[in-house]
């Protein structure tokens, strides 16, 4: 909309900005903006592991913790692979996808091709989408018996008074003796490159082993790398 006024210039307003004019002439707020949505953040109580993963299933067994399981060489020479008790003939190099939960309050998903296999067992080597949800970290103990065994890379970059993801350890801060975390048992400094390790229980049923190294620190913030082993117990 163009409004002329005499002995003056052009103004141009433009519809939003005449809408929000009358609106606030006549006593009414305007309309609030709409912002962008903010991304999700993943809750305190759910860790999420992405894992490679090589495992063997022997002839006339079951994968423990799936419903995978193998019967051998057919007569057309095929993997006899099945899945859910359902007959999936494989030869090497096609997919075995499998997703459940192996225990409570944990989700995994397996993308696998079949590596090898001949009589006596297959291989299947791909990667794991491991989820476990209801969180309640217990530092220490020892691991039980293991239905799934993974290892998964892992780094984190920590905020000074942030805790590890799956413990109870937090960066404290960082000085010329290292960087400092508190929950360590004895000397609670570590300078770049020296190693970090944790064990203790995610829950009853999921253990957890860090094996880190401290990447880089300053008085702020700490990134540290390594690997998480994680045990599905039965």
């Amino acid at each position: 909309m163009i409004r002329s006024l005499p002995g003056f210039f052009t103004v141009r307003v433009l519809p939003v900005v005449a809408l929000l004019l009358a609106l606030m002439g006549c006593g009414e707020s305007p309309l609030p903006l709409p912002l962008p949505p903010s991304e999700t953040p993943t809750p305190a109580n759910r860790l999420v592991f992405d894992a490679p993963i090589s495992l063997i299933v022997k002839t006339g067994t079951i994968l423990p913790g799936t419903t995978i399981a193998y019967n051998g060489k057919s007569e057309t020479g095929a993997a006899r692979i099945l899945i859910a008790g359902l007959l999936a003939p494989k030869q090497v190099a096609d997919a075995v996808d499998w997703a459940g939960s192996p225990v409570p309050g944990v989700s995994v998903k397996l993308n696998m091709r079949v590596a090898t296999f001949d009589e006596q067992s297959v291989t299947l080597v791909g990667s794991a989408h491991i989820e476990i949800s209801n969180i309640s970290v217990q530092p220490g103990g020892s691991p039980g018996t293991a239905v799934l065994e993974f290892n998964a890379p892992v780094t984190y970059s920590l905020k000074k008074d942030e805790m590890i993801p799956g413990t109870r350890l937090a960066f404290a801060g960082g000085s010329s003796d290292g960087a400092q975390f508190l929950g360590l048992e004895g000397y609670p400094y570590r300078k770049q490159f020296d190693s970090l390790q944790y064990v203790g229980h995610l829950s009853p049923k999921v253990f957890l082993k860090l094996d880190l190294r401290v990447v880089s620190f300053s008085e702020t913030g700490v990134v540290l790398g390594g690997t998480a082993n994680i045990r599905v117990e039965q």
